[in-house]
Order: structure tokens, then sequence, then C-alpha cells
């Protein structure tokens, strides 16, 4: 529940600020969370220390 409001709070400051250019950025970042959390943060720290 409390991730629901805070997106949609976010969506709201996005839509009244005009801050379109935002969504992408943080779309990708809430895609970036999902994988970390699925795949685990071993291999994402293997990627991150291999300079990929």
């Amino acid at each position: 529940m409390k991730i629901k409001s805070m997106l949609r709070e976010v969506g709201h400051l996005i839509r009244e600020h005009k801050l379109y250019f935002m969504a992408p950025i943080l779309i990708s970042l809430i895609l970036f969370a999902i994988l970390f959390f699925k795949v685990g943060p071993g291999i994402i720290i293997t990627f991150i220390y291999a300079g990929v």
C-alpha cells in the first residue's frame, strides 16, 4: 500500500509540474530495482566490478 501511494504521488508531481522527461528515468529505475531483487545482488555486483 505504501509503494502504491508513493507512486501515485510521483505521478501527480510529474503531471502537475509537467516533468514528463522524468517518467522514463523513473520507470527504468523501478525496473532495475525489480531486476535487482529478482536476480539477487551477487550477479549485479559482478557486472559493476567488471565495468559493464
